[in-house]
């Protein structure tokens, strides 16, 4: 039976708001309970979830075909479809949903099901998108995930509003029982969201009460932020200064309240002390002393440059301190910025004395625990993780959070386990306990992103920017610090309010129940149980999972971990021997090696995964990447596993200003891949009819996706899901010699069919036949990224799809520049490696009048001329006024009667800036090309080709 997923699908809607989502209010949703990398929206997740359950309007047993035809008013199963997709579109959109129609959903999924609670399974479960959506669909979402912390996330996101959504228990007795039995009251009862707030606010009480010490109000005021640099000393012996490494001395930038830093050097102590000051112009906020990973020491007449090398040195060698340099305030008009105290020194000393001991207090004591300190894959094909970290001696956990902090987040992990014990003593309900302390733990984890020697200030806003801001933990130079017990933004009040929100939401989507199983995706699951798997698989090595997701394990086990002894117990970090990405250090180091383990992985993943379902049972992966190495990993292991793809849905997921930093390796579109069984019979494929079948079917939905506004790298993957389901209906294909037509070149055949099809619709329906690869290559790069910087593996994506070599296309006749690079302002650690977050080298195109060499436009040494160096010589001779060499060079080249010629030279018009002075130059020289009248321009270049003769 053919699912609807498999025919149709809401693909505009569905993209539209998933990212609405991402940039609307987020109230009550489940990325404000606990940070996991790249949750699938959920707008999309319900949507697939919904398809992939709901059988096709064609293939419907007789009693939904009913269903089907009253709700659509027509027998026709094309306008069932449609109906059904108008309907999922009512419940995809956040904070919009039609709550009517998201409950005859529910009943058509189980009318389809026979009466029964259909099973959807997530091999990958992460953060919990996808079976929140099956579970809010009154499925049985069944989730397993390897990762502890991922796992934990899921009991809070679905085991226990599954079990518990719908209950009240008694609240403790706060002294008035005698007056309420007198007034006829009953006791006080309160369901789980209202028992996670109590017990939270019981929580902050005692946290407030303990930290009170260590965070003193000299001038009345409470404190919303303290502001800290690292020191080094002086690189130079004889100078013996501490050097505070301050990377910007303002700390508000907003209009009519501007404070910076003034520095002051102390010549006596050899110390450089801080000053607020209220700057009236720009240029009375200096430097800071630290650019580029070099600092520099102000007590030399001209400052001394400290290099990278010596900073890393002094951390590795546990010379690197803190010093505080400022503290903000709550006052009437807003924050106000002030010199730290001698009192709030002394507090700081106090909590370093005393973290030890709070620390011990703990189950399994002060945290030591090691950071990976390993080099992952490197961008672009992942991320840097926590590796810069230990380049500059933090080496463990507890060095991650300055000793103010660590006591702090110990204070909140003591009193969140008492709550626990508490619950269970005053209800004497175990799973109600257990459920408090998992979101009162959420709560720890929120302060702890908020409060590591990683967050940063963003003086713009006048907030703290967390410590997992993206998927890397750089080094930072200076650091905010939060009081943890706060009413400010970032504080413990903050962090309980958005749990608080987000269990009351959950419990609201608690139709169907949960299971969650903490093991590896490889382990085998029951065979023939599974009515549906809706995944997320991990994207090759772009994300380290393991390697983030300590920085909240480390207080998790402390805070649970006695609690689940099988999770926790011998592991001191997140395990990594069954964690699914292609990471070299899981393989000596060997990145070949590092990629069989994950193609080997993903294959028993995915072929426990088919045996898991039943007979008429579908596998719908998600996958996001644009390296042709993931892609090859991915589809490798779908086919090893016995999976045809029979559908394929691009969702644009992310918004635009999500994409910064790493950008070389997501796309802003998620591919979908519907998949069911491959039948035993399916044999050896012959290469001439797999490829017809993949031209055509590509050519078909490629003009679907374009109209849909599809475009660059997004527009190349959208079309792997179509190609595949020509290409993954046998167990191999051959060509007729024999030899294999392998995935990689299944791919680059792929890349070649859209590249074909993409420069059809630049070139207005023209044919490409004859059409050089530079030129092409040039056609495309334009048409997805202009002349701005774009990310290298994006151009090398590019490059593959034409068998062009990018290096060839940066050569001295090329077409290809190095780029700015893309560098975030969240970056704090420049390693000067040439990459930033994950986005890489960039490359740009050169402009026409950057390409001013002799032979430019002349053949190459192959012999071929592309005609984008023909279009660019005839453009420096058009601006120059040389019309007898210009008509020269035309009739040589026999481009005057070559329409195709004309068609690019137009194409690159309609692509250039109106506002750019190439704009008027092509318009004239397009107008003369094509036999229309045209000025020349006033001449601006002699030089260029002089040393050739008139031909």
């Amino acid at each position: 039976m053919r699912r609807l997923i498999e025919e149709a699908f809401p693909l505009k809607k569905t993209s539209e708001d998933s990212k609405h989502e991402k940039s609307a209010g987020r109230k009550g949703h489940i990325s404000t309970l606990h940070i996991w990398p790249a949750r699938r929206p959920l707008a999309a997740s319900r949507a697939a979830v919904i398809a992939t359950l709901l059988p096709d309007p064609a293939d419907a047993p007789p009693e939904l075909r009913c269903e089907y035809e009253a709700l659509a008013g027509s027998p026709d199963p094309a306008k069932q479809r449609e109906d059904l997709c108008k309907r999922i579109e009512k419940v995809t959109r956040w904070g919009g949903v039609d709550e009517a129609e998201l409950e005859r959903l529910r009943q058509l999924i189980r009318k389809a099901y026979g009466g029964k609670q259909p099973t959807v399974l997530d091999i990958f479960s992460g953060g919990g998108a996808i079976p929140l959506e099956a579970m809010r669909l009154g499925a049985h979402a069944f989730a397993v995930e390897y990762n502890p912390v991922a796992w934990f996330i899921l009991k809070c996101t679905l085991e226990f509003p599954s079990r518990l959504a719908g209950k009240t228990w008694p609240l403790p007795d706060d002294g008035k029982k005698k007056e309420q039995l007198l007034a006829g009251m009953a006791p006080r009862t309160a369901d789980l969201m209202e028992q996670v707030r109590y017990w939270g606010g019981w929580v902050q009480e005692r946290v407030a009460k303990d930290l009170a010490p260590y965070f003193p109000r000299p001038d009345g005021k409470s404190p919303v932020a303290y502001f800290w640099a690292r020191t080094v000393p002086c690189q130079d012996p004889k100078c013996g200064a501490t050097v505070p490494l301050i990377k910007t001395l303002w700390l508000c930038t907003r209009k009519g309240r501007e404070r910076a830093l003034r520095l002051n050097p102390d010549p006596k102590g050899r110390t450089i002390r801080t000053e607020v000051f209220s700057p009236k112009t720009k240029d009375e906020v200096g430097e800071g002393t630290v650019s580029n990973a070099k600092a520099f020491c102000l007590f030399h007449q001209r400052p001394l440059v400290m290099s990278r090398e010596y900073i890393r040195s002094c951390g590795t060698s546990g010379q690197m301190g803190f010093q505080l340099t400022a503290v903000a305030v709550d006052g009437q008009q807003g924050k106000e910025y002030r010199d730290c105290t001698p009192e709030e020194l002394d507090a700081v000393a106090r909590a370093t004395r005393d973290c030890s001991e709070v620390m011990k207090g703990l189950p399994y004591g002060p945290l030591c625990e090691p950071l990976c300190a390993v080099e992952p894959v490197p961008p672009p094909n992942g991320t840097r993780g926590v590796a810069s970290l230990p380049k500059y001696g933090i080496v463990h956990w507890g060095q991650v959070f300055a000793p103010r902090q660590q006591l702090a987040l110990g204070v909140i992990t003591r009193w969140t386990r008492a709550a626990g014990d508490v619950v269970a003593q005053t209800t004497g309900d175990a799973a109600l306990a257990e459920a408090v302390l998992g979101y009162l733990y959420c709560v720890l984890a929120r302060a702890v992103d908020r409060n590591s020697s990683i967050c940063t200030w963003q003086t713009g806003g006048e907030f703290i920017r967390n410590t997992l801001a993206k998927y890397v933990l750089p080094m930072t130079w200076d650091f905010c610090e939060i009081p943890a017990a706060s009413e400010a933004t970032g504080g413990y009040s903050t962090a309980l309010n958005l749990v608080v929100e987000v269990v009351e939401a959950l419990c609201a989507a608690a139709s169907g129940n949960a299971e969650v199983r903490q093991q590896s995706a490889t382990h085998a699951i029951k065979p023939a149980t599974v009515d549906a798997i809706v995944t997320d698989p991990p994207y090759y090595g772009a994300i380290p999972y393991a390697d983030l997701s300590d920085l909240f394990y480390v207080w998790l086990r402390r805070t649970v971990g006695d609690r689940y002894p099988e999770v926790f117990n011998g592991n001191d970090v997140v395990p990594r021997d069954e964690e699914l990405i292609q990471h070299a250090a899981y393989a000596n180091g060997d990145n070949d090696a590092a990629k069989h383990r994950y193609e080997e992985g993903m294959a028993a993943a995915f072929s426990n995964a088919v045996k898991a379902l039943v007979p008429d049972g579908k596998l719908v992966v998600v996958f996001a990447n644009k390296r042709p190495d993931a892609w090859d990993a991915l589809v490798t292991s779908l086919i090893r596993a016995g999976c045809t793809v029979t559908g394929s849905w691009p969702i644009d997921t992310e918004r635009a200003a999500k994409m910064g930093a790493d950008k070389a390796v997501h796309l802003s579109t998620s591919v979908w891949l519907v998949c069911r069984c491959r039948p035993d019979d399916s044999g050896i494929g012959r290469y001439s009819e797999v490829q017809k079948k993949m031209q055509e079917r590509i050519i078909e939905r490629l003009r679907y996706f374009w109209d849909l506004g599809v475009s660059g790298p997004d527009f190349v993957w959208a079309a792997v899901g179509p190609a595949l389901e020509a290409y993954s209906r046998f167990r191999e294909v051959r060509r007729i010699d024999g030899s294999l037509f392998t995935v990689k070149e299944f791919l680059r055949e792929v890349r070649r069919l859209v590249a074909d099809f993409a420069l059809g619709q630049i070139l207005h329906g023209a044919s490409t036949e004859g059409l050089d690869e530079w030129t092409r290559y040039y056609l495309m790069h334009r048409s997805s990224f202009g002349l701005a910087p774009a990310p290298a593996g994006e151009c090398i994506l590019l490059s593959q799809g034409y068998n062009l070599d990018v290096n060839e296309l940066r050569g001295n006749r090329g077409i290809l520049a190095k780029g700015k690079r893309t560098r975030s302002e969240d970056d704090e650690d420049d390693e000067g490696d040439g990459e930033s977050g994950g986005s890489g080298s960039d490359l740009r195109l050169h402009s026409w009048d950057e390409r001013n060499r002799d032979d430019l436009g002349l053949p190459h040494s192959s012999g071929g001329l592309p005609l984008i160096d023909a279009l660019h010589r005839m453009l420096h001779l058009w601006s120059a006024g040389d019309t007898n060499r210009l008509r020269d060079y035309t009739d040589e080249q026999g481009l005057k009667q070559n329409e195709l010629f004309w068609t690019i030279a137009q194409a690159v018009l309609e692509m250039s800036d109106p506002k750019s002075r190439e704009r008027p130059l092509l318009e004239a020289l397009v107008a003369w090309g094509r036999g229309k009248d045209a000025r020349l321009t006033k001449p601006t270049q002699q030089a260029l080709f002089d040393g050739e003769s008139n031909s």
